[in-house]
This record gives C-alpha cells, sequence and structure tokens, in this order.
C-alpha cells in the first residue's frame, strides 16, 4: 500500500481538540437555535389553533360580517 508521507492520525495534531471543542460548541448552538424556532412556532401555530376554535364554535345567529379578516388587515 502506497502512502502520500502524511500517515499523522489527526488526533496526534496539537490543534486537534480545539478544532474538535469548537465544532462541538457550533453545532450545540445551531441545535439550540433550530429548538428555540421550533418552540416559537408551536406557540403561534397554538394560538392560531385557538383562534381558529374560537371561531368554528361561533354560533351561525351571531355571525354579522361574513367578509374573511385576518391579523394583518
Amino acid at each position: 500500500m502506497k502512502t502520500n508521507g502524511n500517515d499523522k492520525a489527526l488526533e496526534s495534531y496539537k490543534i486537534f481538540p480545539f478544532i474538535a471543542w469548537g465544532i462541538t460548541l457550533g453545532f450545540a448552538f445551531f441545535v439550540y437555535t433550530i429548538a428555540m424556532d421550533l418552540k416559537d412556532t408551536a406557540q403561534q401555530l397554538g394560538a392560531q389553533a385557538d383562534a381558529l376554535e374560537q371561531k368554528a364554535k361561533t354560533p351561525a345567529g351571531e355571525i354579522t360580517d361574513f367578509d374573511s379578516k385576518t391579523d394583518s388587515e
């Protein structure tokens, strides 16, 4: 088997622990931000579902405006 003369293991480099910890911490921060975004999205969807459920429970006789209204209007 031919080698290129660079047979050192990756772990033998002095900078390896710093790079490994940097990647580990970077990945942990990435997962944290995704989890927080997911939490915010779940809360927004829950609020939207509650609003839609409230609208669905409105008796037909109490509806006076049949135009669709959104929160952005």
